[in-house]
């Protein structure tokens, strides 16, 4: 089994112009990498609700700098939007692979 089975592009904010000269709000593609997209069990998403904290999933993936809170995460395989919910989290303190808790629609 692949350690890393999913594929994840992650998406920053951009403003652009329409044809009227409106500012709309788009997402362009920062970087896509291999990661393993985690649904949480019943406990999990029950303690994440008492901490009014609404995670549903977690993404597992190799070391990559650049990766913000005001990013998306869109999952390729799935087609899906995962907003993300926290901070990269470094997994064994090793530098080596990190989580973000996320959130499907």
């Amino acid at each position: 089994m692949d350690e890393y089975p999913h594929t994840v592009a992650f998406q920053q904010a951009v403003n652009t112009r329409d044809e009227g000269g409106g500012v709309v709000k788009t997402w362009q593609d920062v970087m896509t990498i291999e990661a393993f997209v985690d649904p949480l069990t019943g406990n999990q998403l029950y303690q994440g609700m008492q901490q009014d904290n609404p995670v549903n999933l977690a993404i597992y993936y190799p070391y990559q700098d650049g990766i913000t809170t005001d990013m998306r995460a869109l999952w390729v395989d799935r087609d899906q939007i995962i907003t993300i919910q926290s901070k990269p989290i470094d997994q064994g303190g090793q530098g080596e692979v990190y989580r973000l808790n996320g959130l499907l629609p």
